[in-house]
């Protein structure tokens, strides 16, 4: 694992997937903090504000990502960057999992379940941030960011997908509680961190990093906002993160009063998983073919068309709309594949201008957009209830009322996931640009090689 001056090999389909595996356990323990561990808090921990101290963790972490972020990209030792802080933030993120999955009860009071809290979603970001950093500087081209995130990606489904087929096997369970439910995906992502990080840091080499530009804060947020790749990519995050909120939220919602699939929503929910997983290969080949940038807009297009599918959704026909599902699921991966290896692009830009390899920063940004983003889901849902949904009268809803839950389920993410599309085009960092970016950056590190170590006598 000691970070040496030999040449770095050649980076091989095998050690990218044994980069990728930590992202099983860690998306894994996305799904849980939005769809389980909330409503656990509150039903079975008796934590009222539950749902709130959630929504203020996320809040925070708009300031606390990108610091994380920065304070990665700084960090120098003889183990590396990014896999000395996969390292560190493994077992402490492994021991807030345990509180927050299984330690916590009912007598843990609502300041112990505050601070497990934000220390999960630090420790979480912590790692995340080390793993994509890492991930844009693995194979430093075009492509290959495409083909790594691409596999980290596919990676990534498949803990979401286990993770829930696991919850779902532990409902099916005689006498099982949600408190069950909650503590094998906690086992889940227990057993996977400390297997998946070893495989990483162990097996995997870091490139090299030549030293780095220090910029004071002012000058860090000042080549940030000046970067207008960077604010592109963050505002169709943002878009994007609006379009997934508000239908995740939404989903069981419609799906239930509407649509009236009471019992099988959950399993239609998994086909949708299972299809972004198995959309990924397809959005790799499109990008590779025709660019990161168009083949994110043909994803948000596609997104946005399947979406607006729902409308003619048979209620009650679980076939059909089980083909739907699987059709709309295709793009799910694509659209997070695209824009992290957009991202990774414009870290190269942001290079150039200052001398610092900063992607811990940048991807720190991306979190916190999504995190920003995953509210408007809990706003669109105030906006029902303000105008009279009670989720407690299912499908009694008035008619209007209904109608309203479909409006804000399926024409909202339509029409952010059209924005964000429409905002891609003409998008200047392409294939081209991303190789003279490189090459400006490599002679760079060329030259500052030769003038520390003086000429080299032949």
């Amino acid at each position: 694992m000691t970070q040496t001056n030999a040449p770095q090999r050649k980076i091989s389909i095998l050690d990218i997937a044994a980069f990728a595996a930590p992202a099983a356990p860690l998306l894994a323990l996305g799904l849980p903090t939005i769809m389980f561990l909330p409503q656990y808090f509150i039903r079975d921990l008796g934590i009222e504000a539950g749902a709130a101290i959630f929504a203020v963790a996320r809040l925070l972490d708009v300031f606390i990502d990108p610091a994380i972020g920065g304070l990665q990209d700084r960090t120098v030792s003889r183990w590396g960057r990014r896999r000395f802080w996969l390292a560190v933030s493994c077992p402490i993120l492994m021991f807030f999992v345990w509180w927050a999955f299984m330690g916590l009860t009912s007598a843990s009071g609502l300041i112990a379940a505050t601070i497990v809290v934000l220390a999960l979603f630090s420790a979480f970001a912590s790692m995340m941030i080390a793993h994509l950093g890492w991930a844009g500087e693995l194979v430093p081209t075009y492509h290959g960011r495409t083909r790594t995130l691409g596999i980290v990606q596919l990676v990534s489904l498949v803990g979401q997908v286990g993770v829930l087929a696991l919850a779902a096997y532990v409902q099916t369970r005689p006498g099982a509680t949600e408190a069950d439910v909650v503590a094998a995906m906690g086992w889940f992502i227990l057993i996977g961190l400390p297997i998946t990080t070893v495989i990483a840091i162990f097996f995997v080499p870091e490139p090299q990093t030549p030293p780095q530009s220090h910029l004071s804060v002012v000058d860090s947020l000042k080549a940030v906002w000046r970067n207008t790749f960077a604010r592109r990519v963050l505002l169709v995050d943002l878009l994007f993160g609006f379009c997934q909120g508000i239908a995740g939220t939404l989903f069981v919602f419609y799906f239930q009063f509407v649509l009236g699939f009471s019992t099988t929503s959950n399993a239609l929910l998994f086909i949708y998983f299972v299809a972004g997983l198995l959309g990924v290969p397809l959005w790799m080949w499109i990008g590779r073919r025709w660019g990161k940038h168009r083949a994110l807009q043909g994803a948000f297009v596609y997104t946005a068309l399947t979406t607006l599918m729902i409308v003619i959704m048979p209620p009650g026909n679980f076939p059909l709309v089980a083909i739907g599902m699987a059709i709309a699921g295709l793009a799910q991966g694509g659209g997070i594949l695209l824009t992290r290896a957009l991202m990774a692009d414009v870290v190269d830009a942001d290079e150039l201008e200052t001398g610092a390899r900063r992607s811990g920063l940048y991807f720190g940004l991306l979190l916190t957009t999504s995190k920003i983003a995953i509210v408007a889901g809990p706003v669109a849902l105030v906006l029902l209830q303000l105008i009279g949904f009670d989720a407690g009268l299912g499908g009694a809803n008035s008619g209007g009322i209904l109608l309203a839950l479909g409006v804000m389920f399926i024409g909202a993410p339509a029409l952010f996931a059209l924005a964000a599309a429409w905002l891609l085009q003409d998008y200047p960092l392409d294939e081209k640009r991303q190789r003279e970016l490189h090459d400006a950056i490599e002679a760079r590190h060329a030259a500052n090689k030769e003038n520390t170590l003086g000429p080299v006598i032949k």
